[in-house]
């Protein structure tokens, strides 16, 4: 299993590939990284320890989820 800070890295690169592909209209690529990009950060609020932390991966992930159904996309908003 990789570390918590692997994750966040290979989510914040999904997270920057989502929004170039949004910004050049590939909406269909842009919803598949937004959705990868959001599972890797319920993972990452699951494993961490801190309180504080937890919600400040949550702020981002509902930020993603919310271009995720702005562009017409499924989402499931759980942990």
């Amino acid at each position: 299993m990789p570390s918590s800070k692997a994750m966040l890295a290979t989510a914040l690169a999904k997270a920057n590939t989502a929004v170039q592909l949004d910004n050049t209209q590939s909406h269909e690529f842009a919803l598949k990284y937004y959705g990868e990009t959001c599972v890797l950060l319920s993972q990452l609020v699951k494993r961490a320890s801190r309180e504080e932390d937890k919600q400040k991966l949550r702020v981002i992930r509902r930020t993603y989820l919310q271009r995720i159904e702005q562009l017409g996309g499924v989402t499931s908003d759980d942990p």
